[in-house]
């Protein structure tokens, strides 16, 4: 890995493109879950800057956290 690679991987602010290779999705399906249009899925906080979405890489640890934790009780009663 290049430096400016390790520089990208460990950055605060991440655009869609960084945000969805951290996740483990597409671009579009991020797309989509920032627009609140997945069934079931909290959006993600983010900031627009005219059409770019720049997500907290803290903020999406965070929504994974709350997500895991609000999963588990849900998925053992059904």
């Amino acid at each position: 890995m290049s430096a400016g690679n390790q520089a990208f991987g460990h950055r605060e602010i991440m655009d869609i493109k960084a945000a969805a290779n951290y996740l483990g999705v597409s671009r579009s399906h991020l797309s989509h879950i920032l627009a609140g249009k997945v069934p079931g899925v909290p959006a993600i906080p983010h900031v627009r800057a005219g059409r770019r979405a720049l997500i907290r890489r803290a903020v999406i640890d965070r929504w994974m956290l709350e997500q895991e934790q609000g999963a588990a009780p849900s998925s053992i009663t059904q």
